[in-house]
């Protein structure tokens, strides 16, 4: 029983020391509305995703390797994430800004840094699903590592980060027809996210790096495993937003139609 009760109290302190030391860590930030908001709920959400795994895996609803593969790579993001989210600075974005600065500057962004080591993470946990299989192996890779910065590409107004995790979560259920592998795992951080996503969409907290990063790697794993045959659309889809976002304001895109401006609207406050 200790097993269990124990990572759910160390979530809950955790939650409370990051809470109350949110100010020194220079977590409360301007929002879209210039409201001060605590800026990365992803640092408190995370614990609480460990402490539902050590559940799960203690009681026999998922299989250890799962187990292992969502939290080394969740948690390996949620650390990138966290260093953007506490040192980071808004001088520069995108990839195209980050590289930038450290090709002609010489100087290491925390945002090239989460580059960096999100595409080192990707290759590894590619490698583990698919070690046998070239091309899987590095599809699986880009679509965990694209997946993991995608939802970062959302986290601009409350809810919609949330709605894109979850559009793909629905997508991949469908197309795994219902029986989706390790779908206790996948259920459990999915209601996890969804608990911290009410804060999200009533505009009193944002995701943060931490918190894309580290689920959106969650959402990639799950595509990589339960729809293999339809990781190159994935790929392509999320190379397009990406370019796009390079160039343009996936904000602007979404206002400027009305279907994607009315569907946004009832996502959190605006």
């Amino acid at each position: 029983m200790q097993y269990i009760i124990l990572p759910i109290v160390i979530a809950a302190l955790w939650h409370v020391a990051i809470a109350r030391n949110a100010p020194r860590f220079g977590l409360l930030k301007l929002n879209f509305r210039n409201s001060p908001v605590f800026a990365s709920y992803g640092l408190i959400e995370f614990p609480y995703i460990v402490a539902a795994t050590v559940f799960l895996v203690k009681w026999g609803y998922v299989e250890t390797r799962y187990a292992l593969l969502y939290l080394s790579v969740m948690a390996a993001m949620w650390i990138l994430g966290a260093v953007d989210d506490i040192w980071g600075s808004r001088e520069v974005g995108g990839f195209k800004g980050h590289f930038r600065k450290l090709l002609l500057e010489r100087k290491l962004t925390t945002g090239a840094v989460k580059a960096i080591g999100g595409g080192l993470v990707a290759l590894a946990a590619g490698f583990y699903l698919y070690r046998t299989n070239f091309l899987l192996f590095f599809q699986a890779a880009a679509v965990i590592a694209l997946a993991s910065n995608l939802i970062n590409l959302f986290d601009l107004r409350p809810g919609r980060a949330m709605a894109v995790i979850f559009f793909g979560l629905v997508v991949t259920y469908i197309l795994k027809f219902g029986s989706l592998i390790a779908s206790p795992l996948v259920g459990a951080i999915a209601a996890i996210a969804l608990l911290f996503g009410v804060w999200d969409s009533r505009g009193k907290a944002m995701m943060g790096d931490s918190g894309s990063n580290s689920i959106g790697a969650a959402l990639g794993i799950t595509i990589a495993i339960n729809a293999s045959k339809w990781m190159i659309p994935a790929i392509v889809l999320m190379v397009a937003v990406h370019i796009y976002s390079e160039k343009r304001s996936i904000s602007k895109a979404i206002e400027g139609n009305r279907i994607l401006k009315g569907i946004d609207s009832r996502l959190g406050v605006r």
